[in-house]
């Protein structure tokens, strides 16, 4: 028998992180979610109220967080590596703190109307949340590394699209000689989506060098 395979064995079976992290990563999609609707349907007069409803979202991911950090800090021997689940926890939280500091600067900045190339961005933000979920479901079954992989490659294509979305973005915004503030306001935006995806590329690897090495 395995080193790995005898700690399975001796690691408890409860499940409460799991549940922790699926909530987590859920909540991250539901945000994802929330936030491209409102960018494509939210009238700019609005913005406060669509910003309201991203915002309790943002809280009730704190709440998960605060949870899974809260349960680490009193459990001795968890099913993963404490710094795993620790390091999983705040990417995860980073990912809907990017997002909803961007619904914030929507109704600070007074934005009028959102640019294609941020709500295709948003858009793969989205897609690559919802792999990104079924990517932490896959920490109960620590085996098939082969459909994390696939996961993981996806997502990481899905970071690399908004990535060639974000330059072609900033390219065009210098081409058409914004006015300084709208360029900075622009800038700020775009730069926050980018780490938002990013974030969520970064979670994949995480989710995917657990279930590596618990393999």
């Amino acid at each position: 028998m395995s080193f790995n395979s005898i700690m399975k064995w001796i690691k408890p079976r409860e499940v409460v992180f799991y549940d922790l992290l699926e909530k987590s990563a859920g909540n991250v999609l539901d945000t994802a979610k929330a936030f491209d609707l409102g960018i494509r349907s939210t009238p700019p007069e609005d913005w406060t109220t669509f910003r309201r409803g991203i915002k309790e979202l943002e809280h009730r991911g704190d709440e998960t967080t605060h949870e899974i950090l809260d349960r680490l800090d009193k459990t001795f021997v968890t099913p993963l590596e404490k710094e795993d689940i620790r390091s999983l926890a705040h990417v995860l939280d980073d990912i809907v703190d990017c997002i909803d500091s961007i619904a914030e600067r929507l109704v600070i900045y007074r934005i009028t109307k959102v640019p294609v190339p941020f709500q295709d961005m948003s858009a793969l933000a989205v897609e690559a949340s919802g792999e990104l979920v079924k990517l932490v479901h896959g920490l109960r079954k620590l085996s098939d590394t082969s459909e994390a992989r696939s996961r993981i490659r996806l997502i990481k294509e899905l970071e690399n699209h908004a990535d060639t979305l974000y330059h072609q973005a900033l390219g065009e915004m210098f081409e058409r000689n914004l006015e300084v503030i709208e360029l900075i306001k622009w800038k700020e935006l775009f730069d926050t989506m980018e780490r938002a995806v990013d974030a969520i590329d970064l979670a994949s690897q995480v989710v995917g060098s657990t279930i590596m090495k618990n393999a």
